[in-house]
């Protein structure tokens, strides 16, 4: 089933997807998408598109 996630990632110094796309296999979720909806000081806030059982 496919469902929808809210995430939060901090903000690195530098930024690249390659950044997101670790944190987000770190995370152990399994993405399909992801996209950068909101942010703050300190975290960007993500949703994603993710499998689950």
């Amino acid at each position: 089933m496919i469902k929808t996630k809210e995430f939060k990632v901090k903000i690195p110094k530098e930024f690249t997807s390659e950044y997101i796309e670790n944190e987000l296999k770190n995370s152990g979720l399994d993405v399909l998408r992801w996209a950068i909806t909101d942010f703050d000081s300190e975290y960007y806030t993500l949703n994603l598109a993710i499998v689950e059982d």
